[in-house]
């Protein structure tokens, strides 16, 4: 009985912990002549649990801003996470979840305005 309770408490921890996954991630991507610095860093305990992310931003003199929130992607580097430019002043990050769903965030970004939010899915 306690060698069957040992052997299934084992394959329990081998499973959440040798998943092969990473558990720390960090994109940094500079823009407009590195005036507009935006950082992705991303933590959690095991391959099988979401990510803690830390969104920041640091452009022109504004002082940084950082959004967190937790997603369910397989990873974060640059197959899962987008930055796109629609003009000089509004950027697009999207992540892309483990299920295929988008989470997608609007940067504006001008020597006269920094702001960041999560744009929301519209059913």
């Amino acid at each position: 009985m306690i060698k069957t309770t040992q052997l299934i408490l084992l394959l329990f921890i081998s499973a959440l912990t040798g998943c092969g996954g990473k558990t720390s991630a960090l994109l940094e991507k500079e823009f407009k002549e590195g005036k507009v610095k935006l950082t992705v860093s991303g933590n959690r305990s095991t391959s099988v649990e979401a990510w803690r992310v830390d969104l920041s931003v640091k452009a022109y003199n504004f002082k940084e801003g950082k959004l967190s929130f937790e997603i369910y992607a397989a990873d974060l580097n640059d197959e899962t996470v987008s930055f796109l430019w629609e003009d000089d002043n509004n950027c697009k990050i999207t992540f892309i979840q483990r299920d295929g769903v988008k989470r997608t965030f609007h940067l504006i970004a001008s020597p006269e305005q920094l702001q960041l939010a999560e744009v929301p899915v519209l059913s």
